[in-house]
């Protein structure tokens, strides 16, 4: 089907709302633009505009590379010549489809000598072939000027590089009364650099003289997306990412690069080799996912730590971060009471742990409670970098959550402290043994399963009957409980998990307070659980 049908049944099946998830942006230019940095904060603005919210955005800029297909003598030390554009770019627009391409070249094309006009018309006709080709594919081409050479260095020579790079921009420029569409950020990168430097002698544009610091491509991506917003007639002021939402961005934007410039391939030694583009994509999907979440969260103290609040499809979620991350980045997950008696996070935060929770409020452990855990778990591994293996810790009925979570993910479970644990329903809330039961939890609980009440009786999923997956993967069990608990009977709860535990041969300690009813949790000094939990997580004790 050609482009021009494919948008028109678009337009006829979904409009507006349909086209946008067709967007597809291919950022293309040479080593300043492959770094990524200026090309992620314009992608992270973009994204915030309801027609490139769902976009495909790939960036294949490339190293050395130019459009004017020349390259000076003893490039690289004489390793290789520089790379051409349009030795790939037929390969792009056929493999990845574009409809909107931001090109950005120049600094290379005048391969770093003094203004000369057969450089120039290199360099203009490699742009018209790259407008020619793009336009062609039914993409819309965005040109942008090259950024600038040598900024920090004062210079009244005429013949510096920079001269060269002034007089592609103003032939760019020029075109625009063509109808070309073209972004000009010399002129405010100039008075950007110039300001930072009135405010801060010490600053450095770019220290090698050609590529920018942190700050420059700032200064780069905020001229674009001014200019951007107006070219694409876009809404509102484009705002760009920061902080750790910017670095999971950066790390999605490599992910795709190198998946796409090896799929579509190049000239460019030293690339490193990407991802098949079907884990790549499964992959940027779900940074993707974590980077909206990073985007909207919220931030606090905990106990003189730093907690962040945010929502994960839907779900309250929190994390709380140690002054200092232990390596490995390790973490213990509250399944539920987050805050309630603390004394084993607040001591374990001081070790470099984090501390997280999500919010499964009258789920106890059903289906549904584990597919909100296993997308909680994927973002903290994926956007948070936590490792891939986690301290379940479950108080009370949060037991129900641990145990069957780590069953069904034991390869992800590094150890399970559980604290007067329910392990069984029928026994809480379903008040089927010896203790009360709570009948307006049973009723959820019947809810949230879809069990009828016979049904619920016979069975088999509690944690006291599926305890083999974790003696089989050697998962340690600290168990802190109260030996006259009257809510969760320790004999129809803990007792028969110990039992079971010990016979698979699975290593599991119980911790018993004599006299001691469900309540308090925990221990006043948490020393012993915290002892347990890092040597479960490959730590030295405290």
């Amino acid at each position: 089907m050609s482009r021009w049908l494919k948008w028109v049944w678009i337009g006829l099946l979904g409009g507006l709302a349909a086209a946008s998830a067709e967007e597809r942006v291919a950022i293309l230019g040479d080593s300043i633009t492959y770094g990524g940095r200026w090309a992620t904060r314009v992608e992270s603005a973009l994204r915030e505009t309801p027609r490139f919210r769902e976009a495909e955005i790939v960036n294949f800029g490339l190293g050395s590379e130019t459009v004017s297909g020349l390259s000076e003598p003893g490039h690289a030390g004489g390793k290789f010549p520089r790379p051409c554009l349009h030795e790939r770019l037929g390969r792009i627009l056929e493999a990845f489809e574009p409809t909107l391409v931001l090109a950005c070249y120049g600094m290379n094309d005048g391969i770093y000598l003094p203004p000369d006009e057969a450089r120039m018309k290199a360099y203009q006709d490699g742009i018209l072939r790259l407008k020619a080709d793009v336009e062609k594919s039914g993409a819309t081409l965005v040109l942008i000027s090259p950024p600038l050479h040598q900024a920090d260095q004062v210079s009244s020579d005429p013949q510096r590089y920079d001269v060269v790079l002034d007089g592609f921009a103003a032939w760019l420029t020029a075109r625009r009364a063509d109808g070309w569409r073209v972004i000009d950020i010399r002129p405010g990168l100039k008075q950007a650099v110039a300001e930072a430097k009135k405010a801060d002698p010490a600053f450095v544009y770019a220290k090698d003289g050609v590529h920018p610091g942190d700050r420059g491509h700032d200064f780069i991506a905020a001229e674009i997306c001014q200019a951007l917003w107006k070219i694409l007639d876009l809404p509102g002021t484009p705002s760009m990412a920061d902080g750790r939402a910017l670095d999971l961005l950066l790390k999605r934007n490599e992910l795709l690069k190198l998946a796409w410039l090896t799929k579509t391939g190049h000239q460019r030694p030293g690339i490193p080799a990407g991802k098949p583009l079907d884990q790549a994509g499964r992959d940027a999907a779900e940074m993707l996912s974590g980077y909206r979440v990073l985007c909207t969260m919220k931030t606090s103290q905990w106990n003189g730590y730093e907690r962040s609040d945010f929502v994960v499809q839907g779900v309250k979620s929190l994390l709380v971060r140690p002054k200092q991350a232990a390596p490995g980045r390790p973490w213990i997950w509250r399944t539920e009471f987050f805050g309630h008696e603390p004394q084993a996070d607040l001591a374990l935060l001081a070790k470099g742990f984090h501390v997280a929770y999500t919010d499964m409020q009258d789920l106890y452990g059903s289906p549904k409670a584990m597919k909100i855990m296993d997308q909680f778990h994927r973002h903290l591994v994926s956007a948070e970098s936590l490792a891939g293996k986690t301290v379940l810790e479950g108080f009370s009925r949060g037991g129900l959550f641990a145990f069957n979570w780590a069953a069904l993910h034991p390869g992800q479970v590094a150890a399970l402290y559980v604290d007067a644990p329910v392990c069984d329903i029928k026994s809480w809330p379903g008040g089927k043994g010896k203790g009360p039961g709570s009948k307006a939890d049973w009723d959820k609980l019947l809810a949230v399963y879809g069990f009828s009440e016979a049904q619920a009786m016979s069975f088999m999923g509690n944690p006291v009957d599926q305890l083999a997956p974790l003696a089989k993967a050697r998962i340690p069990i600290l168990a802190v409980i109260g030996e006259a608990d009257e809510a969760v009977p320790v004999s129809e709860n803990i007792d028969r998990v110990e039992k079971t535990y010990r016979e698979l041969g699975g290593p599991i300690e119980v911790i018993r307070k004599p006299g001691c009813k469900h309540h308090p949790h925990s221990l006043k000094d948490p020393a012993p659980i915290v002892a347990f939990v890092l040597r479960a997580a490959g730590k030295p004790s405290p």
